[in-house]
């Protein structure tokens, strides 16, 4: 409730509560599973934080907005039908990433917005860990991994019990995308 009536706080206040939110709060709300509430606290407390940046890359990510959508559902639907081709029965949804996880990458890369290759991520649920991993292979046969960027947190969680398998591969246009494949309780926890 503080961070979203932020703006009616006291100036002097608000760095320190948005600086110990994005300190405190958010880690806590992503090790206790609440990645919804992780996000929300980010971006409320980068938008107070870093005002010109958080304007720069939304402004950014909106004008890619109407160019992308075409490209994420022709990914969405090439995966669904190649999945499905192979007898998995996957949901696969993207999405352009959040401005502060853009931003964050920028700093732990020293890379501008342009130069950044990977700001669309996309999760495939499906019902097994089999599935898991077959689609992982159907992925990296269709489209070309990004060596370096393969996590498996199947078979080695996260301390918070996270599950899930992350990679990057080269996608139609030469587009990188982020993959997160995970079955259905994994996504619910």
């Amino acid at each position: 409730h503080n961070m979203r009536t932020l703006q009616f706080m006291a100036e002097s206040k608000r760095a320190r509560i948005a600086e110990e939110t994005l300190d405190i709060y958010a880690p806590l709300a992503g090790r206790m599973g609440m990645q919804d509430l992780r996000e929300e606290l980010e971006s409320l407390s980068f938008r107070h934080l870093m005002p010109d940046a958080y304007t720069a890359i939304r402004q950014r990510l909106d004008e890619m907005g109407p160019k992308s959508g075409p490209l994420i559902e022709r990914i969405e639907n090439e995966l669904t039908q190649k999945l499905a081709a192979s007898g998995i029965k996957a949901q696969v949804k993207g999405r352009l990433k959040r401005a502060y996880s853009i931003w964050k990458k920028m700093e732990r890369k020293s890379v501008s917005f342009e130069q950044l290759s990977d700001i669309f991520g996309f999760r495939i649920v499906v019902d097994t860990v089999a599935d898991c991993y077959a689609a992982l292979g159907i992925v990296h046969t269709t489209w070309s991994s990004v060596p370096g960027r393969f996590k498996d947190y199947i078979s080695t969680p996260k301390q918070n019990d996270y599950h899930s398998l992350h990679t990057t591969v080269v996608g139609p246009g030469r587009q990188r995308v982020e993959l997160q494949i995970r079955t259905a309780e994994m996504d619910r926890i």
